[in-house]
């Protein structure tokens, strides 16, 4: 039995307060000036922990293109989609909708014919709808505006979306890991985000007004680009690197588990009870799609 890796404990504890910090920051920050501040603080610290660590950061020229246009989906388009999403949607739901990545990388790598076509990964994929349908579906007030309603569905659209750029980055990165190391891949990669990040984020930026921010809002953006984005990462990396991908992927499930508790906890949000059945449904599609779950064989059913 595979146990649960430490480095990968302490990184969704951190992803999945990441939806928290967010609520808390967006009265003093837009979700642009975020974007756009934490692109800059977690850069150069990943950068200076790459070169202390001898891990050159020179782009191989064979790979240079395919490494910029993961990096302006992972660090450029997803950012957008998330930020925003995560805005007009609540934290707990956000999370959950976020999911779903493992089925879309699923999804491009059967389109790309990466990979062979799975009737688990198709099964699993319709079991996820139906869970992203109840998710969607559910409201959590009974009292919600209909602007409300339909801001809390279009973050969850932007979530999806955020999600599809997110997988589409990560299969077009997969084959170059075999030459590069993770880290100072996903390091290089943060400079083809860097033209969306001016553009998107630069004016909301320069309108933060950083002694305005109170401890808690100041602690919640170290947070986010260091917490996060920092340890978050080089953990990730590391735990990624002890085990096998279906163990390493496992531990995703606890991001929206640890959300919907920090959630309720910190913002005093409640999920309804046909979002937490969604929530089940969607885990065990996304379970089935990446052969986690099997059916049992011929001779176990006659025993």
């Amino acid at each position: 039995m595979v146990r649960p890796n430490p480095f990968l404990l302490v990184t969704m504890l951190f992803w999945g307060f990441n939806f928290i910090s967010l609520k808390i920051l967006f009265p003093v920050m837009e979700p642009a000036a975020i974007m756009f501040w934490r692109y800059f603080l977690m850069g150069g610290v990943l950068v200076a922990i790459c070169l202390l660590t001898g891990n050159s950061l020179k782009i191989p020229r064979e790979h240079r293109n395919k490494i910029l246009f993961a990096g302006l989906n992972s660090m450029g388009f997803y950012m957008i989609f998330f930020m925003e999403g995560v805005k007009l949607s609540t934290a707990a739901e956000s999370a959950i909708i976020l999911v779903t990545n493992p089925i879309m990388i699923a999804i491009w790598m059967m389109v790309l014919k990466l990979e062979p076509k799975s009737m688990a990964k198709i099964l699993g994929g319709v079991i996820a709808v139906v869970g992203i349908a109840l998710v969607v579906k559910g409201s959590p007030s009974a009292v919600a505006t209909q602007k409300q309603t339909s801001d809390r569905i279009l973050g969850d659209l932007l979530m999806l979306l955020g999600a599809a750029s997110w997988s589409w980055a990560i299969v077009i990165s997969k084959p170059i890991s075999a030459h590069i190391k993770p880290l100072p891949l996903f390091t290089m990669s943060m400079l083809g985000g860097l033209p969306v990040m001016l553009l998107y984020g630069f004016k909301p930026a320069m309108r933060v007004h950083w002694a305005e921010f109170t401890p808690w809002q100041t602690a919640n953006f170290l947070q986010i680009a260091l917490g996060s984005g920092v340890i978050g990462m080089v953990f990730y990396y590391k735990g990624i690197s002890q085990l096998p991908a279906s163990v390493a992927t496992m531990h995703q499930f606890l991001v929206p588990i640890l959300t919907t508790i920090y959630a309720a906890i910190v913002l005093h949000e409640r999920l309804a009870w046909s979002q937490a059945v969604g929530l089940a449904v969607l885990i065990f599609g996304v379970m089935v799609a990446m052969n986690m779950v099997k059916p049992k064989s011929k001779e176990a059913v006659s025993l």
